[in-house]
């Protein structure tokens, strides 16, 4: 099986193994709407592509030889996900459930799907020790790290669109049936919980 394939199929089992990624824009889809999911998944690509580069550049491997480093990155990740269940828990208090659609809440989906992703020491580590396994040594590495690159972005984006698309459809029923604060309370639990996930796989 040629390499691109076999890192394709690694990738997108490794990806559809929920995540924070995946509960976070489950969460704001269903909240916030479509073009609030899509900012977000666009957000995280760009955070993904930041760290990809990164890699082939070769700041993924000193986080591997400074555990320290990997550690605050993985400390400062988990810490900004508390604060988005805080957030989320602040709202519910107010008891609005209107979809924020306008154009500050998509620049605020965007931003925090970038600041999610390019503090994930997971995902930089993923590049540092998946992408090896995919390199022939015979030819220089740095044009096939892009293309592994290239092919994990599609697919991790590809995955997220239909999140958003899913979340949207969710949401449209949590806006009809559910009490605004009992889904926003239940959303800051979930997002605990996926910092605590995230936490186990950083530390």
């Amino acid at each position: 099986m040629p390499l691109t394939l076999s890192f394709a199929l690694t990738t997108l089992l490794i990806e559809l193994t929920p995540g924070p990624n995946m509960v976070w824009l489950a969460l704001l889809s269903a909240r916030e709407g479509l073009r609030a999911g899509l900012a977000a998944a666009l957000g995280i690509l760009c955070g993904l592509t930041v760290l990809m580069i990164a890699v082939v550049l070769g700041f993924a491997r000193l986080v591997a030889e400074c555990p320290a480093l990997g550690q605050a990155m993985g400390f400062v990740g988990v810490a900004f996900m508390v604060w988005l269940a805080w957030d989320a828990w602040r709202e519910s208090n107010t008891g609005s459930w209107e979809a924020a659609n306008d154009q500050s809440g998509e620049q605020k989906a965007f931003r925090r799907g970038f600041l999610i992703n390019l503090l994930n020491a997971k995902a930089a580590l993923f590049f540092l020790t998946v992408f090896p396994n995919f390199i022939d040594d015979a030819h220089t590495p740095a044009p096939q790290y892009l293309v592994l690159g290239l092919i994990y972005l599609a697919i991790a984006t590809a995955i997220h669109i239909a999140l958003a698309f899913g979340g949207e459809t969710l949401g449209a029923y949590i806006r009809h049936k559910a009490n605004s604060v009992t889904v926003r309370a239940g959303s800051a639990l979930a997002l605990l919980a996926a910092a605590a996930w995230m936490a186990s796989k950083a530390f």
